[in-house]
């Protein structure tokens, strides 16, 4: 077989030459098996049949699998091309709109770089997602590099070999101590005293280099010094290039972006080239109200804000990529899977950080249960989730919930034996107990272990505090819809005691916080699910329960409520359950 990334081979003139693009093909590249050959990126797949991740479209003319005219050969090289990652614009999408639709409906769904680009995609009905940029599963290790008299501001320093020590790990001999300021748009903003102590480089390769960059392999040199010193040298990086930052803050490095009055060095962001990326960052921008505010740089810059939006991302590349039996492979065989989250230790203690649901062996491969789950990682990125079912399942059972694990969030499956729990709970209460099971089994794991009990067809909505009123809810036909409790609690022994039937809250201090969990009927769940113009009111709702049936009966319709509720919390959003409304 055949993996191929895209750049050209030679570039006669290349003073200026925007190293940007090649950043870009090495994320690509960076889940291949190996390269063996560079695509030309306006043409990528003439005279080529083997494998290919596309993250950047040529906005230029004609689709690009023009050249396979039979429709089975096209099928086929269509399976074997990822569309990820994709900034198009609206010509292009107009243009090539029959080759997209054909892609779309038969392989899998448009990634987008950009929300402008997911939008146009869906104006024109074909299916789409805000994948945001390949880059941001950049995980090079990078390497360690020596002056020898060059100046630093060329980036022609030299690769050396890595030092190693016994247990094969790169040393070292440094501290993570550069500020590095790539192509800044506004300097003025940076204190004077950062910049007398920063390294100034550039995305462009200087005019000044000292190599001959006209070849693929110095191109390359060049962007691997830059991933270096992001990776192992710098404390922060401070740029106006998204494909400086986002590799940067994949990296583990925060990042402090500069814009002016929305200004960057390829245009304005109202082209659409960055809309949704920026979160990822700091962000200073005077003229919009968003101050520097780091002092001298002095002390360590927190992390990323946007960590955890891109721990999202990154879990979605894997989910799409994975499905290819190469990309899978390599991505173990290379240590990039499990991911290592960006945001894994940005914890907060004021919100719930351990959940629970209850679940059969089959439920672990419905998209349904999954996208609850979801729901909650979505909104508590760092908490414990475990899912209780009625046997053991090694790792490799667990279905659709593997991925969980293969993302870096901690999600496990436990073993829920009920007779045991039943005779536990007979032993504490030392008297009858609730003939509901549902109501049983959520109280005593909630009594053993504390935390949030959830159905497994609940939808959290919003981030769940952790000052909730104890107490729990129930569906119309009596079984616990969402239960809240420390671990235990005697309050929690009163929930599954035959004294207490209906739906409670208890009391808890002043500072504790109400909540509820709207439940939908089955015409409720279908009408959230079809009806366009059906609206629901969640202002004071934390979490949404829809009928299980419905949502197997039923599609979800592109932008009914259902699909706000379900399908935008989502965390492997390339993966769509939803519909266009049929014509």
């Amino acid at each position: 077989e055949q993996f191929s990334t895209y750049g050209p081979y030679y570039t006669e003139h290349v003073k200026g030459y925007n190293s940007g693009e090649d950043i870009q093909s090495l994320a690509g590249a960076g889940w291949l098996p190996f390269v063996s050959g560079l695509r030309d990126k306006s043409d990528p797949l003439k005279n080529y049949t083997g494998y290919y991740i596309n993250n950047c479209l040529n906005s230029g003319d004609g689709a690009i699998f023009r050249h396979f005219t039979n429709g089975t050969e096209r099928l086929y090289m269509m399976d074997k091309t990822e569309l990820v990652s994709i900034f198009a614009s609206k010509q292009y999408i107009s243009d090539n709109y029959v080759s997209l639709e054909e892609y779309t409906s038969n392989v899998y769904a448009f990634g987008c770089r950009s929300q402008y680009t997911d939008q146009w995609m869906k104006d024109n009905r074909i299916k789409s997602y805000f994948s945001a940029c390949l880059t941001l599963t950049s995980m090079y290790q990078g390497g360690t590099l020596s002056l020898n008299g060059t100046n630093p501001s060329h980036n022609a320093m030299t690769i050396r070999e890595p030092q190693r020590n016994t247990t094969d790990r790169i040393v070292l001999a440094h501290e993570k101590d550069l500020i590095l300021i790539v192509d800044a748009v506004d300097t003025s903003v940076i204190p004077q005293e950062v910049k007398d102590k920063a390294r100034f480089l550039y995305a462009d390769i200087p005019a000044a280099y000292p190599y001959d960059a006209r070849s693929w392999d110095e191109k390359m040199r060049y962007c691997y010094r830059l991933i270096s010193q992001y990776k192992n040298y710098a404390k922060v990086v401070i740029t106006s290039r998204i494909h400086v930052g986002l590799p940067a803050a994949a990296l583990g490095t925060p990042v402090i972006f500069i814009s002016k009055n929305g200004w960057l060095p390829g245009g304005h962001e109202r082209t659409g080239r960055v809309a949704g990326l920026l979160d990822v960052f700091h962000r200073v921008d005077e003229v919009r109200g968003l101050p520097w505010t780091f002092g001298n740089l002095e002390d360590p810059v927190p992390p990323n804000p946007g960590n955890h939006y891109a721990d999202r991302f990154r879990a979605s590349f894997w989910n799409r990529l994975k499905r290819n039996e190469y990309y899978a492979d390599a991505a173990k065989l290379f240590g990039r899977i499990p991911l290592q989250r960006l945001g894994a230790g940005m914890h907060r203690s004021e919100i719930q950080n351990k959940f629970h649901f209850i679940m059969q062996p089959s439920d672990l491969l419905h998209w349904q249960q999954r996208r609850a789950v979801e729901s909650i990682l979505f909104h508590h990125p760092n908490a414990k989730v475990y899912v209780h079912v009625d046997i053991d399942l090694g790792p490799l059972d667990w279905g659709d919930f593997g991925v969980f694990m293969e993302s870096g969030y901690d999600v496990q499956v436990l073993r829920l034996n009920r007779n045991e729990l039943i005779k536990e709970a007979r032993h504490i209460v030392r008297g009858r107990i609730h003939e509901n099971d549902s109501t049983l089994l959520a109280g005593m794991l909630v009594y053993k272990h504390g935390g949030v009990f959830l159905a497994k067809n609940i939808y959290a909505i919003r981030e769940l505090s952790a000052f909730l009123n104890a107490g729990y809810t129930k569906d119309t036909v009596g079984n616990i819809t969402m239960m809240v409790g420390e671990q235990s609690s005697v309050e929690v022994l009163k929930y599954f005691s035959t004294d207490d039937k209906e739906p409670r809250s208890a009391p808890r201090p002043s500072s504790s916080i109400a909540w509820e969990v709207k439940v939908l009927s089955k015409s409720e769940s279908r009408s959230c699910q079809v009806d366009l113009a059906w609206d629901l009111e969640l202002t004071d709702f934390v979490a949404v329960s829809i009928d299980p049936q419905s949502l197997v009966e039923n599609d979800i319709f592109y932008e009914s409520r259902c699909y706000d509720i379900i399908e935008k919390h989502c965390i492997y959003c390339d993966d769509l359950h939803w519909e266009y409304v049929p014509l």
